[in-house]
C-alpha cells in the first residue's frame, strides 16, 4: 500500500476508532502527525487512548496539547516511538488561535503539577522551561 494511503487509513481509523479521536487533536497538527509517522513508522501506527492529552501545562490557562508517544505503536510495536532513553513526547502550548511546538523529545516521565494552583509540566521530575 502507497504511504500516502496508509496515512490516510491510519487518520480514519482515528476519526472511527475513538483511541486519539480526531476532535482530541487540534487540526493544525495534523501536518506534524503524519510527519513524525514518516520520520519514524515505515508501516501503520495506532493510537491509545491517552495519546493526546489537552489541557493547561503551562499555567496561563490556556488549553495546550501534550503527544505522548508512549501511547503509539508502530506495527504494533513501541518501537521505534520509544527507545532506552524513553519515548518520544511533543508539547504545543496554545498561542493565540492556535498552538506552537515548545517541546520536542524523549523522555522517561512526565506529569502536570497543578499544585499551588498554577499548572507546569514536568520531564523526567523537572519543570520543563519554555
Amino acid at each position: 500500500m502507497p504511504r500516502s494511503r496508509s496515512v490516510l487509513l491510519v487518520l480514519a481509523l482515528l476519526v472511527v476508532s475513538g483511541t486519539a479521536r480526531a476532535e482530541d487533536m487540534p487540526r493544525q497538527l495534523n501536518g506534524d502527525l503524519i510527519r513524525t509517522e514518516h520520520e519514524y513508522c515505515k508501516t501503520s501506527t495506532g493510537y491509545g487512548q491517552k495519546f493526546v492529552v489537552q489541557r493547561d501545562v503551562d499555567g496561563d490557562g490556556r488549553r495546550d496539547v501534550v503527544l505522548d508517544y508512549s501511547e503509539a505503536l508502530c506495527g504494533g510495536q513501541h518501537e521505534p516511538y520509544c527507545d532506552a532513553g524513553g519515548c518520544l513526547l511533543k508539547v504545543f502550548l496554545g498561542a493565540g488561535g492556535g498552538h506552537r511546538k515548545a517541546f520536542e523529545g524523549r523522555v522517561r516521565s512526565w506529569a502536570v503539577d497543578d499544585r499551588g494552583g498554577r499548572a507546569r509540566l514536568l520531564v523526567d521530575g523537572r519543570p520543563l522551561a519554555y
